[in-house]
């Protein structure tokens, strides 16, 4: 049994990329503040990709709304002088925005109903 499933797995996997692309992000910026700042954003993804992979659909939307606002914020800080490296933040952006893409599309289509047809 995969880690991933439910409906809304693709976009899980890109938040929980996004989550330890936010934690490790002290590995290539060293312990600075503004790598270690990541680190609580970070676990708050891996907390939101965690509620996805049990296909919780009003998750779905707060997360797809996070990524479009992390994706952005990150974009922001991009031309910020950081000890984090520029290709970690374009990664993070493409995370980002690539999981509020794949939880868009998810959304887009009718939630499943899970009770029986009578």
């Amino acid at each position: 049994m995969s880690l991933l499933n439910g409906p809304y797995r693709l976009g899980a996997l890109f938040i929980a990329v996004s989550a330890a692309l936010h934690v490790f992000a002290f590995l290539v910026g060293g312990f600075s503040a503004d790598a270690l700042r990541l680190i609580p954003v970070g676990l708050v993804y891996a907390v939101i990709a965690y509620g996805l992979t049990r296909g919780w659909r009003w998750l779905a939307y707060v997360a797809f709304i996070a990524m479009m606002i992390g994706g952005t914020v990150a974009l922001g800080s991009l031309w910020t002088h950081s000890p984090v490296p520029q290709w970690w933040t374009i990664a993070i952006i493409a995370a980002d925005w690539l999981a509020a893409l794949a939880l868009f599309v998810a959304l887009w289509r009718p939630a499943q109903a899970t009770g029986n047809a009578a």
